[in-house]
């Protein structure tokens, strides 16, 4: 005997409902993290670098940030007060980073429930305080975890990759201005 057509139905409708709201969760979750990169960007057209608190508030209270060769595993800064002293020494134009234009491809996200873990690739120029820049790739494996206030990053973990020296990082209207005219 088959189901009734009722049943099929509902069936089909609930495993939609389940599909749409993987496709929510993937889309919310890489949101947050083009936002994070957003918030590290800037040296340029007046935008200083490493808004902390546009990031913070995307991260949960007990995050972590764990850099490959700067932290040992479990040893980053832990918790919204560490990570705020963490960023500070990066921010504006007198910070350690005081030119940044990061970005994330090939995100990859596997939700669990009300957990999620998102690995991506880093493109990042930087622009050092002393002068030095360097184009650098890395990989990033994020963990999320569904809030409130929706998904907020538990854990920042940044695998170092490859990082080319630079003569110089120039903004594109100093660029502009060096051309002959």
């Amino acid at each position: 005997m088959t189901a009734p057509a009722s049943t099929d139905l509902v069936a089909r409708l609930e495993a939609l409902e389940a599909r749409v709201r993987e496709l929510e969760d993937v889309r919310e979750i890489n949101d947050v993290f083009r936002r994070w990169h957003y918030a590290c960007t800037g040296g340029f057209n007046g935008i200083p670098t490493h808004r902390t608190l546009e990031g913070i508030d995307l991260l949960t209270d007990d995050a972590t940030i764990e850099v490959q060769g700067l932290h040992q595993p479990g040893g980053g800064p832990h918790g919204r007060e560490e990570l705020l002293a963490y960023f500070k020494p990066y921010h504006g134009p007198e910070g350690l980073l005081p030119r940044v234009f990061q970005t994330g491809v090939d995100y990859g996200v596997t939700v669990t429930g009300d957990t999620a873990v998102q690995d991506s690739n880093l493109i990042i120029l930087t622009g050092y305080n002393n002068g030095n820049a360097a184009f650098s790739m890395s990989r990033y494996r994020n963990s999320y975890r569904r809030t409130e206030q929706g998904w907020r990053i538990t854990r920042i973990g940044l695998e170092q990759g490859y990082t080319v020296p630079l003569e110089s990082l120039q903004t594109a209207a100093e660029y502009f201005a060096s051309m002959p005219q």
